[in-house]
């Protein structure tokens, strides 16, 4: 099992390494939290998208506009050896935590949900195509794979989609595989680095109170048998949120009441 999970891991990160480090979709923001100006009545949903995607993977979610107003939180470039905490803590910092919130989070943006729950209180935590604990792998394996990570030659040979890539994420349609080249060719590679460094050594072992858990049976980048989700979407694979939107819409429409 532990062998099949690093070769899982090894391949993500091998096949999403970005050789250009001047690309990068990170829009700074400020730490200071501005007064809320959105409708009362409306709940504030943050959404979190995975490794060096933005809010495109959401792009086809149908949520209903009178209920809730959608946010995306951006990614911030991680500080030199910052640990997930102290990442999900600054990042924080675009909620308005004076207003009610739910939390959606996708793969990595899932794990950073659950993160930020810690410390502040959503009303509810939904995480998608991702993981609600800690991956067991060995100090070896953790080890091994910093080493592949900080090898110069990973970006440059392994930057480029593929066929292998397109199935291993679900891209099975012409617009799913220019929307997955566009993620991987806009991918900042330090925090690509950074992230799946932090991942293989995230030690999390019960899962956040409340939080729901959607996940496909044909997810080859976290396979369903190594995660309990609380729904299972038949056929979804990892980019199910934009392929099988209309069923993740329904489910989160009911959800986040």
């Amino acid at each position: 099992m532990r062998h099949y999970i690093f070769l899982g891991l090894t391949f993500f990160l091998s096949v999403t390494v970005k050789a250009n480090n001047n690309t990068a979709i990170f829009k700074l923001c400020s730490n200071e939290k501005k007064p809320s100006l959105e409708d009362p009545k409306k709940m504030n949903i943050y959404f979190l998208s995975g490794l060096g995607a933005d809010e495109r993977v959401f792009r086809n979610l149908r949520l209903d506009e009178d209920r809730f107003s959608v946010k995306h939180i951006k990614w911030i470039r991680p500080l030199n050896k910052e640990t997930l905490q102290s990442y999900a803590q600054r990042l924080s910092a675009q909620i308005d935590t004076t207003q009610p919130f739910h939390l959606v989070g996708l793969s990595f943006g899932g794990i950073m949900a659950s993160i930020i729950s810690e410390t502040i209180q959503p009303e509810k935590v939904v995480i998608i195509s991702s993981t609600p604990t800690g991956v067991p792998l060995s100090r070896f394996y953790q080890n091994l794979i910093k080493l592949v990570l900080f090898n110069p030659l990973s970006g440059p040979i392994l930057k480029s989609a593929n066929s292998v890539v397109y199935r291993y994420f679900g891209a099975d349609t012409p617009e799913m595989k220019t929307l997955l080249k566009q993620i991987l060719k806009d991918t900042d590679t330090r925090f690509l680095k950074w992230a799946l460094i932090r991942m293989s050594s995230w030690q999390k072992q019960e899962r956040v109170a409340g939080l729901y858990h959607i996940h496909g049976t044909s997810d080859k980048l976290i396979p369903i048998n190594l995660v309990k989700p609380d729904v299972q979407i038949t056929g979804g694979g990892h980019l199910m949120v934009f392929a099988q939107h209309e069923e993740i819409s329904l489910l989160l429409n009911g959800y986040l009441k």
